[in-house]
């Protein structure tokens, strides 16, 4: 039970485009659900095939092997390198970029301050929160009653399944959190202004990891070349870096493409769902009964919000090409 802790269509018969959207909105929920579900066998992985090292620096390897396998790939799946260049002048990118570094340092400094149990809830209830609000003030991205029940019962779910674990020795601890899970709202709402703007869902979060990456660097330099590195731990690495944060995150961007922010902010709480899953089948770990009711409460509010999917009402959605 503590390995989540450490990570965070109904029949339609109305014809047309009322169709087409709910469709749409369909699918981009599954790619989202499934980008997150990528996102949490990170956890399992790390126990499985652990190397040697500090966690910021898991952070840096995941940030930057998975900005060079989406770079890579762009072309592939209708990139174009020529675009690249002209992301560096899109303010979205950068947010992106700070976010998504700022997240790691974040994140780790609340679990050192406030335990793992404290940190990874208070990230995680804070990344809906936070998108939702910041994609209606901004993006004008109206969010459902649907939304607020099933986020709410989701949250509560958290909280149910932490019942017993949460502590804090620092008060920092608790802010650190906020920030980190505030970051990733951020983070989502830039990226959907810059999908529509005609960002691709692969170079978008690229281009935002190397950069991310970049600024980390600086902070794990000193660490980074006492890594001890074996087989295993090169194909861990790239397990982390290209599926888990790569191909996991440009699912989630992909999905941006048919939801609002705080509906896909919903989503990443897929992550803990399958990290806790993993941890009882791979890892015999236990789960309490707070832990079967919350995270049975967690599966509701998704399967809620995946029946119900919020639909942008920004008349501005369709990408710019």
């Amino acid at each position: 039970m503590q390995l989540w802790k450490a990570n965070l269509i109904l029949n339609n018969v109305v014809p047309g485009p009322a169709l087409d959207a709910r469709n749409h909105a369909g699918r981009s929920v599954s790619l989202s659900l499934l980008g997150n579900g990528l996102a949490g066998t990170a956890g399992t992985a790390a126990v499985l095939y652990s190397f040697d090292s500090t966690a910021p620096v898991v952070g840096f390897i995941r940030l930057a092997l998975g900005a060079i396998a989406l770079l890579l790939l762009a072309p592939f799946f209708g990139g174009k390198v020529k675009k690249i260049p002209s992301l560096l002048t899109r303010p979205g990118i950068w947010i992106m970029a700070i976010t998504s570094a700022s997240y790691q340092g974040f994140f780790f400094a609340a679990i050192e301050r406030s335990g793992v149990a404290t940190a990874a809830l208070i990230t995680t209830g804070c990344i809906p929160v936070s998108a939702g609000l910041v994609g209606w003030l901004v993006l004008r991205e109206r969010l459902s009653s649907v939304w607020f029940i099933s986020t709410g019962i989701a949250i509560s779910g958290l909280v149910i399944a932490s019942i017993g674990e949460l502590k804090t020795n620092d008060a920092s601890g608790i802010l650190f959190a906020v920030a980190a899970g505030t970051g990733i709202g951020g983070y989502l709402n830039a990226a959907k202004v810059e999908i529509r703007a005609g960002g691709h869902q692969m170079q978008l979060p690229g281009v935002a990891f190397l950069l991310g990456s970049v600024g980390l660097f600086i902070v794990v330099r000193n660490d980074l070349v006492q890594v001890q590195w074996n087989s295993q731990a090169l194909l861990l690495a790239l397990y982390l870096g290209v599926i888990t944060m790569g191909l996991a995150n440009a699912l989630q961007i992909l999905g941006l493409k048919g939801i609002a922010p705080g509906v896909a902010a919903t989503m990443m709480l897929a992550d803990p769902v399958t990290a806790a899953l993993l941890g009882i089948l791979v890892l015999n770990e236990t789960i309490t009964l707070n832990g079967v009711i919350g995270l049975g409460l967690v599966v509701i509010g998704l399967l809620m919000q995946s029946l119900s999917p919020n639909q942008p009402t920004n008349k501005s959605n369709n990408p710019v090409q």
